[in-house]
């Protein structure tokens, strides 16, 4: 009994050390401080990441960071693994708030390669994350959407993936 204890504690450590460093530090958080020399793409409706995702609503997405901007720069390889030149353009909406799993992600690979792969690896550690942290927030990852829209790969966490995804394609087509 207590190693089981001790096991959940241990368990419980790991991820809020793991939160403090991800969701909560200043220094390795995604910021949302905005370049005034940002540079972004544009996809084939004319619409970068950055005029889509700024035209979401979502609950507790409350901060940004896109392409051309330092703190994505900063955030692609640790987040998705992807190096920033192997974008040609990105955006990540997101909850400030450690508590809250919602995030939409928006990844255009310069190569017009697919993201899938990484979208999914960002999804399963969300949820590992989040699982003995908030079990509460594990049912809206595990609903999450993964898709292509246009040239863009997006990963949409919310209580409303779907409308979200929709509203997505509908602006890129």
């Amino acid at each position: 009994m207590f190693l089981r204890v001790l096991c959940v504690i241990t368990s419980a450590l790991t991820v809020l050390t793991t939160l403090s460093m991800t969701s909560c530090g200043a220094d390795n958080a995604i910021s949302s401080e905005a370049s005034e020399s940002a540079v972004t793409s544009t996809a084939d409706s004319g619409k970068t990441a950055k005029d889509i995702l700024s035209a979401i609503e979502g609950d507790h997405m409350d901060a940004s960071t896109f392409y051309g901007e330092d703190s994505f720069t900063k955030n692609t390889e640790k987040l998705y693994g992807i190096e920033a030149d192997k974008l040609s353009d990105g955006g990540i909406l997101y909850s400030s708030d450690g508590n809250y799993a919602d995030e939409i992600s928006m990844l255009k690979m310069a190569d017009g390669s697919s993201a899938k792969s990484q979208l999914a690896d960002r999804l399963s550690y969300r949820l590992n994350q989040y699982e003995n942290y908030k079990p509460e927030e594990t049912k809206k990852i595990q609903a999450a959407k993964i898709f292509q829209a246009g040239d863009y790969w997006v990963l949409v966490i919310s209580n409303n993936a779907d409308e979200i995804s929709d509203e997505i394609t509908d602006m890129i087509n």
